[in-house]
């Protein structure tokens, strides 16, 4: 491991190399057929076990029903330039759908189901799926999202009347054994699937995963046909197409579930099925070393513990050691636009740092005037990962130039600095976008309700750092001259408008006599939050 995580840095070109190695597949092979391989080669072979009702799906099976998926949407003439959209929490005929898309080279728009109405008519409106597979609870809200469009809506999790099931896709056809999936068209950069993710603007955006992308998600080399592997993540965020992709193109049993994430659950599954990997947001692991359920002796079957999704603490990173005490613990750095960035794993280094490039990654830092900046020296994170070409976010070409330039550098963004022994260090957050719960807020989504109580002159909301939150939601509020108001009734007022828990002022309401700005008059947030952390701790 030592090998693959070494990196270089080139003092005149200012510029951070990872280790260079060799792919494991060829630039034109789709991952749509790397998959298809796997499962006819290895039939009896479980992909994937469903905790919840402990129905397991074998090859075999993946292999069936994604086929004839796929041969149902080949018959309707959907091809490479459409979308399908998908929908839905994690369950077992989600994958095969995806799968499906895969072999024929049609792109998957995943979303997250707990968008509200609104947020989903933006994202659906962007790609415009001619077919959505979605569940039956959310079925009367998505058909309304999507209602501008022609388009099919097809159930996976029951039936509803004049509604197609996805079960009424899966009869056996008579050419499902001589089904071959399509070649790529375009190259290594061809789009396989859409994530969302966000902008400086405030609403999400949909990102094209390229098919180069796809093919390292399963390059890894700690993973085999051995592990079972485990995450709450679904289809929409990165970690957890990563986990379905191990499970259909490695071989992994891939655990699935879902309930919602509760850490007796995580407990209970990491144990019962032997768990090998498990993928854990920060906030987790700081709920999991906290709970007097959490025992080195649950743990004893991980071999890797990979952590994402915002700053934690070295203590908590120590204490995770002590608890899987035979696993290693990685500590990653990555976007969804372009993946894996940075990784850390040795105890001994783990300090702030996110460690050092992954393979064929290269880095740089950068000042607000374009120049190189060397180490030590704290600019924005520029990226590229070694390929040429991206797609960037799909009907966006304006904001796709913003952050992918000319020379296929990726603009991540943040800001950073690299040490004298390359590794890579996260100051703070360039972009205002935050996390709290594992999801996505933008300020401004919360500054506008809170703004739309007539006693409020001014609001400015940031993000606070909380072991078990991400960042929590924070406001600080200039009130009109004379006019009263109190934190708790800014609170109940979010709370009731936007009736979406992780949007809530955890972080807490603050007043101030002005809200602090640069001479054009524009709020500095860096400022704001200094202020609050301030306030809080005194």
């Amino acid at each position: 491991m030592d090998s693959i995580m070494q990196s270089t840095y080139d003092e005149k070109e200012k510029v951070w190399s990872g280790f260079k190695g060799l792919p494991m597949y060829h630039q034109d092979c789709s991952v749509g057929r790397v998959i298809h391989k796997a499962l006819k080669s290895f039939p009896k072979n479980v992909c994937e076990l469903n905790a919840v009702d402990g129905k397991a799906t074998t090859n075999q099976d993946m292999l069936n029903w994604s086929v004839r998926i796929a041969q149902h949407l080949r018959k309707r003439f959907i091809g490479r330039d459409d979308v399908i959209g998908l929908i839905s929490r994690t369950n077992t005929y989600q994958t095969a759908v995806a799968c499906a898309c895969f072999y024929n080279t049609t792109p998957f728009h995943a979303i997250s189901s707990h968008f509200n109405t609104d947020t989903l008519q933006h994202i659906l409106s962007i790609t415009k799926p001619k077919v959505i597979f979605c569940e039956v609870g959310d079925y009367e809200r998505i058909k309304d999202a999507s209602s501008s469009w022609e388009r099919e809506l097809v159930t996976l999790d029951g039936k509803i009347q004049d509604v197609v099931y996805v079960e009424e896709l899966l009869e056996p056809t008579k050419t499902e054994m001589f089904f071959q999936p399509q070649f790529l068209t375009l190259g290594e950069s061809q789009t396989m699937a859409i994530l969302c993710s966000s902008g400086t603007t405030g609403l999400p955006k949909a990102v094209c995963m390229a098919n180069y992308l796809l093919l390292h998600l399963i390059e890894v080399p700690i993973y085999t046909s051995e592990m079972a592997i485990f995450s709450y993540s679904g289809l929409d965020w990165y970690s957890g197409l990563q986990q379905m992709l191990l499970g259909v193109g490695v071989g992994c049993t891939r655990i699935i579930t879902n309930k919602e994430r509760t850490t007796e659950d995580l407990l209970d599954i990491i144990e019962k099925y032997k768990v090998n990997m498990v993928g854990l947001g920060s906030s987790h692991v700081a709920e999991l070393i906290a709970s007097p359920l959490a025992k080195a002796e649950r743990l004893t079957s991980l071999r890797v513990v990979f952590i994402s999704g915002g700053w934690i603490s070295d203590n908590a990173l120590r204490k995770m050691e002590e608890l899987a005490k035979l696993a290693f613990i990685f500590y990653g750095y990555g976007t969804t636009e372009i993946g894996a960035i940075s990784a850390s794993f040795s105890a001994a280094k783990f300090g702030n740092t996110v460690g050092k490039l992954i393979p064929g990654a290269r880095g740089r830092i950068v000042s607000d005037e374009g120049m190189a900046l060397g180490p030590k020296e704290i600019g924005e994170i520029l990226i590229h990962n070694g390929h040429k070409e991206w797609h960037g976010y799909y009907g966006n070409q304006l904001e796709t130039q913003k952050i992918f330039d000319s020379q296929s550098w990726f603009h991540t963004g943040d800001l950073g600095y690299f040490d004298e022994h390359h590794n890579l260090y996260i100051v703070d957050r360039k972009k205002d976008i935050y996390k709290c719960r594992g999801y996505h807020y933008w300020p401004n989504q919360i500054e506008t309700v809170v703004a739309s109580l007539p006693q409020v002159q001014e609001v400015c909301v940031v993000g606070i750092h909380d072991e078990n939150l991400d960042d929590a939601p924070a406001a600080l509020v200039v009130l009109h001259p004379g006019k009263r108001l109190t934190k708790d009734d800014i609170k109940a007022h979010v709370a009731k408008t936007l009736q979406t828990e992780y949007m809530e002022l955890h972080g807490g309401v603050y007043f101030a006599d002005a809200l602090p700005k640069n001479k054009n008059g524009k709020i500095l947030r860096r400022d704001v939050k200094e202020a609050i952390i301030e306030a809080k701790a005194n």
